[in-house]
């Protein structure tokens, strides 16, 4: 018979397809924005949000041990990175918060055009 109660299997977040690419190739994309000289290099919080990324979901990184009272059976669950957008519904949020900044703040108030590059993973 079946075991009837589910058990937990954590994501293989460092072995996922959009982690590898990442992984991959992080550095010479950022090498590649900071190379450029007329001055339009990637602002640093896109390199840091990347790395923390890498991190994010990794058990060497942190995680909690989780131990059933009862039965004394335990798992390790992967603890997010500190200030990463670790979940769709915080990196969205601070998304928001990020346009809402450059729209009330930064850009004038002129015609401009949007591009939209949105990463997910799975």
């Amino acid at each position: 018979m079946a075991n009837p109660y589910r058990t937990y299997q954590p994501r293989d977040t460092k072995h996922s397809v959009l982690h590898a690419v990442i992984r991959e190739h992080l550095e010479p994309f950022l090498r590649e924005g900071s190379d450029r000289g007329d001055g339009s290099g990637l602002p640093r919080f896109v390199g840091q949000e990347f790395r923390e990324f890498l991190t994010c979901g990794v058990l060497a990184h942190g995680f909690t041990r989780l131990r059933c009272a009862d039965c004394t059976l335990s798992a390790s669950c992967p603890s997010p990175a500190s200030g990463a957008a670790s979940t769709r519904a915080v990196g969205e949020r601070r998304m928001a918060e990020r346009a809402a900044s450059l729209v009330d703040e930064v850009l004038p108030r002129v015609p401009v055009r949007q591009w939209v590059l949105t990463l997910r993973g799975g």
